[in-house]
């Protein structure tokens, strides 16, 4: 060879598409939480309450703010 040029080859990456089924993360979180899977960790499952506390929270917290615009709308209109 006049020219000791490697070729070099194609850059290969480790990367394998993952697949995100939500219907099997509903089903797994479900049996968590009735307590039936116990190879859950606690972390897992204390994060998992706490999610569920905090959309609790915000539901009620929404409920009570259109109890408070029904209320102003129904003070509005006795006092026009």
């Amino acid at each position: 060879m006049l020219f000791n040029i490697k070729r070099h080859e194609s850059r290969k990456f480790n990367y394998i598409p993952r697949y995100y089924d939500k219907k099997a993360e509903q089903l797994k979180r479900e049996k968590i939480i009735k307590g039936e899977d116990s190879n859950s960790d606690f972390s897992e499952r204390l994060h998992m309450k706490i999610r569920e506390n905090r959309k609790l929270q915000r539901k009620s917290n929404i409920r009570i703010l259109v109890w408070i615009a029904l209320l102003a709308l129904l003070l509005y209109f006795m006092l026009s």
